[in-house]
Parts: structure tokens; sequence; C-alpha cells
């Protein structure tokens, strides 16, 4: 039994693969590709020792996998790359990581979780696994923002039926502008749930793609990522009505007063 862990980290809110793959000098343009592979040719010049059978994805949504490398070459690799200008935000990493065990019988042959259908183990398959992984890991961080974002905007609503909205009109400007950057950012996302051009060839591929996806829940995650933006875009909605509310209340009394204060004006007049 062959064992292959794949250890996924959220590092950066974005990952130059262009800056890296320079670095490399890996002749492929990466400007368009959603991730570059590192393998043992390369990570042995980082090392200075033997590399076999260990690989680095590098995803420009910020995610890096590691397949089958111990603890203290993480973080060595990590120190690495602070030194060719990719910031490591060491707080996200260690609140977004994932462990994936993928065990390859003696006959090369892989049981996929929730599936039933043993499939043969290749490089592409390692490529794929590594990729939706680093997809649910971007998604756990969209989570969590989303978790935060609508804890907010519920006390915005508390402030609404309170009557406190005045007093905390710096946190209430705050909460909105922190639900609009949300939104777009999210609206951003959604091309996460594409599959790669790289997985898209052939239809063992595309099945393979969408089999470990489905393991992940990454369709079904996002669905209800979608349904919590729906919560999120009535809160807002309700402030900005309660905001249009008042504002008519304050015109209406201010034509009253002024109705008010005519005939005085006309008889001291």
């Amino acid at each position: 039994m062959n064992v292959k862990i794949l250890n996924t980290f959220k590092v950066a809110a974005r990952i130059s693969l262009i800056q890296v793959a320079s670095h490399f000098n890996f002749k492929q343009d990466a400007g368009w590709k959603e991730f570059i592979k590192i393998g043992s040719s390369e990570l042995e010049k980082v090392f200075m020792y033997s590399i076999k059978d260990k690989y680095v994805y590098l995803y420009k949504y910020g995610c890096i996998t590691f397949v089958n490398f111990k603890h203290h070459e993480i973080f060595y690799f990590f120190e690495y790359l602070s030194k060719i200008y990719v910031d490591i935000d060491n707080t996200m990493l260690s609140k977004f990581t994932d462990t994936y065990v993928l065990n390859v019988s003696d006959n090369s042959m892989v049981n996929l979780d929730g599936v039933e259908e043993n499939y043969e183990f290749s490089g592409i398959m390692l490529d794929i696994i590594s990729t939706v992984q680093a997809k649910s890991t971007e998604i756990h961080k969209i989570e969590a923002e989303l978790n935060k974002v609508l804890d907010d905007a519920e006390k915005l609503i508390n402030y609404l039926n309170k009557g406190r909205l005045i007093a905390n009109s710096r946190n209430v400007i705050s909460t909105i502008a922190q639900c609009t950057r949300f939104k777009y950012r999210t609206i951003e996302s959604v091309r996460l749930l594409d599959r790669p051009p790289e997985f898209s060839k052939t239809i063992e591929t595309r099945n393979l793609f969408n089999i470990v996806s489905k393991s992940f829940e990454l369709d079904d995650r996002y669905l209800d990522m979608l349904n919590r933006m729906e919560v999120l875009d009535s809160i807002t909605e309700e402030y900005f009505n309660f905001k249009h509310n008042q504002s008519e209340k304050r015109l209406l009394i201010f034509e009253i007063i002024l109705l008010a204060l005519f005939p005085i004006m006309y008889f001291i007049g």
C-alpha cells in the first residue's frame, strides 16, 4: 500500500503565478493558468537534497497543496516563498487547512471517498484531487467570512429594531460596506466551480473531476452560500428601506413645520 498525503493551506488572498513561474524558469505561460505544479527537479533546488514523489501546487486564489511533505518541509517552503515576494499570511494558513489521505494499492488502484468503483492511479488523478481540495479550502475561507458578515448584519437589524441606528452609525456604515465588498468577492469566486482546461481534455478526466468535486461537496456548499447571500441581501435591503423611510419622515416633518410657520409669519408681517 502506497499512502499519499495531501495538505492544503490558504496562505494569501492571491498568488502571482507568473512571478513564481518566472522564478523557477517555467517556460509555459502561467498567466491564464489556475495553478502551477512544482516537481522534484525544482524542489531539489529549494531544499538542496534529493526529492522523490513530492509535489507542490500553487493556486492563483491563494491556496497551496503539498503532496507527501513533512511538517518542517512545508514551513521551510513557506519561508522560501516569502523570499521571492509571496506574502504568506500566517494567521490565515493556521485557520484554513485541510488534509486528504489517498491510499494506492499495490496494483495501483484507488478507491475514492463515496465511490464504489476503483480507479487506476495516475499523475492526473493527483492533480485533480489537489485542485479540488484547494477549491474546497478556498470555499471554507469564504464560508467563514460569510458567517462573520451575517453576524454583523444581524447586529445591524437589532440596532434598527431598538432604534439605536444613529448612535452606532459608524458601525452601521462599516457593516454595510463589508456586506457590499463580500458580495462582489463572492460573485468573482463563482469561477471556483469551473473545471480547469487541463482536466477537460478527455471524458475520463472530466468524470474524475466531477466525482472528486462531489466528494468534497463543492456544488452543494456553494449553493448554500448563495442562499445565505440572499439572506444578507434582504438584511441590507431592509436597512436601505429604513434609511429611505427615515428621510421621508424628516422631509414630512420639515414640511409640517413650514406650514405651521406660514400663518404665524403672515400675522407677524
